[in-house]
């Protein structure tokens, strides 16, 4: 908020020193507007020509929509390769607008703070009041119109670019805008807002001509194009190199680079995963299939792993399988007393001599060694 009442205190500055000059608040407000229009021409060519030059690829545009018609993210990313081929920033069309509303907003604020103090304007009695025939509202309506018909080449193709036909359909409401919220506003703003659309009138005739407005009205006179303002002497050329690799111009230019390598790079990264998921169900799908466990001591196949299904063929014993472990599954059903005479003749003899069997022992000596 502070930086915003600075910027406002700058602009009733300049408001009050150019009133001091002229005598009057309205001509201030008129010569201001002239002078911060004058300021801003280097870049409202620059737009103008970014503009042209999106008109001049339109062809490439549409052979890049045959191709990509049916994969929007990869037409986008192709389409900004080709804005960045050509070094043409697609938002430069719309930042001289941009640009107006924070001077628009600035200059409503330090009027209503001026406007007491300074008197109207020809049939405007407060310049902080409302139009009361709506003649300012109306006239900036209409120069604005004008204007956003001119920036547009004469007989211009259909648009086929999404971006350029977002930032065309921005600029069409844009008149239409400015007639509603004139209607209500300060007339200060207002005069501001119809001043300059008379100014860019003037000067887009310098720049291009009538543009679009020949479409309309083919009698207007125009410019020869080697005197227009924004001319270019050379034709639209691409900046690749032989191996079709573009150079980062500029800010616009290093943002695309930045966005088209982490969209490579995301796009990598998913065909990554989709060739190691493709690994693993192959590896899956290829499992062997498991080798039985068979009965050492008789070709009956006992069981076999992974859930694999009996088999009643011959086989070999399997290696490494201990004559006990196989014993034990042939012939689960052995005497307990006898596996216990078993245990206890493989322990430390306690009584010197061979035990007596179990069911001839009595419960003393019955009882296991260390209990």
């Amino acid at each position: 908020m502070v930086i915003w009442h600075r910027y406002v205190d700058l602009i009733e500055w300049c408001l009050r020193e150019i009133t001091d000059i002229t005598g009057n608040f309205g001509l201030a407000i008129i010569v201001f507007t002239v002078l911060l229009k004058t300021i801003l021409l280097p870049l409202t060519v620059k737009s103008i020509r970014s503009t042209a030059a999106m008109t001049e690829l339109q062809p490439k545009i549409k052979e890049l929509q045959k191709k990509y018609g049916k994969d929007r993210q990869r037409l986008s990313q192709e389409t900004m390769k080709l804005y960045n081929e050509y070094r043409i920033n697609p938002a430069a069309g719309c930042l001289p607008l941009l640009l107006q509303i924070p001077i628009f907003l600035g200059l409503y604020r330090a009027v209503v703070h001026l406007s007491d103090d300074h008197g109207g304007f020809l049939w405007l009695t407060n310049l902080a009041d409302p139009d009361p025939y709506k003649i300012l509202p109306i006239l900036a309506g209409v120069f604005q119109f004008v204007q956003t018909r001119m920036m547009r080449p004469h007989k211009a193709p259909k648009v086929t670019d999404p971006q350029q036909a977002m930032m065309n359909t921005m600029m069409n409401f844009m008149p239409l805008l400015v007639v509603v919220f004139g209607w209500t506003f300060s007339a200060g703003p207002v005069l501001y807002w119809a001043t300059q659309s008379v100014y860019s009138v003037i000067q887009q005739w310098f720049i291009t001509g009538w543009g679009s407005m020949k479409d309309w009205f083919p009698w207007l006179p125009d410019l020869p194009e080697h005197r227009r303002l924004g001319y270019r002497k050379q034709p639209l050329t691409s900046h690749a190199d032989a191996d079709g690799q573009v150079a980062p111009s500029g800010l616009f230019g290093k943002m695309q680079a930045r966005m088209l390598a982490a969209e490579e790079a995301r796009q990598q990264r998913e065909r990554e995963m989709r060739g190691g998921g493709q690994a693993r169900g192959g590896s899956k799908a290829r499992v062997a299939e498991p080798e039985p466990v068979t009965d050492p001591s008789g070709p009956r196949i006992v069981r076999a792993r992974s859930g694999a299904p009996r088999d009643d063929r011959s086989s070999e014993p399997a290696p490494n399988s201990g004559g006990k472990r196989s014993k034990r599954v042939a012939a689960p059903a052995v005497d307990v007393d006898a596996r216990l005479d078993a245990d206890i003749s493989e322990a430390s003899d306690v009584s010197g001599g061979k035990p007596a069997p179990r069911r001839t022992r009595t419960p003393q000596q019955r009882t296991r060694p260390g209990d």
